[in-house]
């Protein structure tokens, strides 16, 4: 029987992952009004220069000749020092969790959401940033994971899937479409029937879970978004659980969608649809415009609608006759009977790109005239900025070795690398713009950086997003942070 509770036993398991996931629960600035994990932390640097001296102890044992047991006793010594940190931490973070747990299982703990930023017109709603609400949306997208076996399309699997569908020459028809205000028009009664249908779930669990879908359409009914006599309908985007309830929805959308007449490949990340129907025969008289009414007509029954602008249906049942163009997951897949299939970055991530460029260089103009007498963190700043979008980085304390940037983030771009180099000649525009206040040393520094050297040597980066700094040094929150909202 899985174990659902919000439990020492559930949230220790739950600290590891995130750990290996990159996110540090322990840092102090992870919970910055509530630094619960200060004595723990403490003692995780212990281990961690007790690991630096045990591994120097190490090095210095090859160059004994005749080892004898006593030129191991220093290492013994820190391995047992060691373990009985190791034990305090322990003994630390069972105390720290079973206070959490305790306060959220006390009978009067609520769950508290609200509005947060609005992101591309589209209003995000947060919890507030407490050990309390997020071990428990933690473990509450682990039950629903669990449960329902549910969760998100891997990316690049599908990039890579689409790609190769693309190249193959057959005879198709492609769809592509979205869900329009796809969060924003789940029904909460379909969507609880479902939660409340399966007995696998906990019941604290569905608890929490309507807590949250109350609190949210309260929220809209208070803005005067709706009236309290509507049919409740949305999810809270920016919510972590979101992202599995919207899933646990969609799961009997996908399999009509999979079961239609001659689909051969369907394709959905969060309301982004991708369906290729491969016709019996080239005779197959099947009207184009049918594929799309026919795909609105099974939305349409779970009460959602195609975006009808995003929308586009492709006609290759003959093969390719012109020159066509589908935008999906970051990528603008170009299909022409002249050239193989080129992939470029499509024109919403291009533009990230360069506002982030922008924005990086405006900000240097302005901190230079408010900051004048500090201009070499400054300059300092800018060129990590530019660094790092240049360039690729691992995240550290993850043991899955996970890289990401430029080249990480675009490794389907085929190998004319237009977007790159339009990049590079805004960025040297760019540097021309502020040159006049450039140290010497930063535009060096700043010329050296490139797009399309990042991407085709991979260069990489060594940064940790928790690491402590020494005074004057430029933390890595404070060089993306003005990205943020992009």
């Amino acid at each position: 029987m899985l174990d659902q509770s919000f439990s020492f036993d559930n949230f220790r398991i739950l600290l590891d992952v995130e750990n290996r996931l990159g996110n540090y629960l322990e840092d102090k600035s992870f919970f910055k009004d509530n630094d619960v994990f200060s004595e723990s932390r403490k003692l995780s640097n212990e281990i961690i220069e007790l690991n630096k001296k045990i591994r120097d102890e190490k090095l210095k044992l090859p160059a004994i000749h005749l080892r004898k047991p006593e030129d191991h006793k220093e290492v013994d010594k820190l391995e047992k020092l060691k373990d009985d940190i190791k034990t305090q931490r322990e003994n630390a973070l069972e105390e720290i969790l079973k206070g959490i747990s305790a306060k959220i299982n006390d009978e009067n703990f609520k769950l508290i959401i609200q509005k947060g930023i609005v992101k591309f017109g589209d209003q995000l709603y947060i919890a507030k940033n407490t050990p309390e609400n997020y071990f428990i949306l933690k473990q509450l997208q682990r039950n629903i994971y669990k449960t329902f076996n549910v969760k998100q399309s891997d990316r690049k699997e599908l990039i890579a899937q689409l790609s190769l569908l693309l190249k193959d020459g057959f005879p198709k028809v492609i769809l592509r479409t979205d869900i329009s205000k796809f969060y924003e028009s789940i029904p909460h009664s379909q969507l609880i029937n479902k939660i409340d249908e399966n007995s696998l779930l906990s019941f604290p669990s569905k608890k929490v879970i309507k807590q949250i879908l109350n609190q949210y359409w309260n929220i809209l009914v208070a803005d005067g978004i709706k009236n309290i006599n509507d049919e409740r309908i949305g999810i809270p985007r920016g919510i972590g659980i979101s992202a599995f309830l919207s899933e646990l929805y969609l799961k009997d959308l996908d399999s009509l969608l999979k079961s239609m007449p001659n689909v051969t490949y369907f394709a959905r990340y969060v309301d982004d649809i991708i369906i290729i129907f491969t016709p019996g025969n080239r005779k197959e008289t099947t009207p184009i415009v049918t594929y799309k009414s026919e795909v609105k007509r099974i939305i349409e029954k779970f009460n959602l609608k195609i975006n009808n602008r995003k929308t586009q249906v492709i006609n290759l049942k003959n093969g390719i006759t012109q020159n066509h163009s589908i935008t999906y997951l970051g990528y603008k897949f170009s299909l022409s009977n002249q050239k193989p299939l080129t992939i470029k970055m499509s024109d919403k991530k291009y533009n990230r790109y360069k506002s982030k460029i922008k924005i990086s260089f405006d900000e240097f103009l302005s901190d230079i005239s408010k900051y004048t007498p500090n201009t070499s963190k400054t300059n300092n700043k800018l060129v990590q900025r530019i660094k790092i979008l240049t360039s690729n980085f691992r995240l550290f304390r993850r043991k899955d070795n996970v890289l990401i940037g430029i080249y990480f983030s675009n490794e389907f771009l085929t190998k004319e690398l237009q977007d790159l180099e339009n990049l590079d000649r805004f960025l040297r525009s760019e540097i021309k713009r502020v040159s006049a206040s450039l140290s010497i040393i930063s535009k060096n520094k700043l010329d050296m950086l490139s797009f399309t050297n990042g991407f085709n040597k991979k260069h990489t980066l060594n940064f940790n997003f928790n690491e402590k700094h020494k005074r004057g040094a430029v933390k890595i929150d404070k060089i993306i942070n003005i990205w943020k909202d992009l």
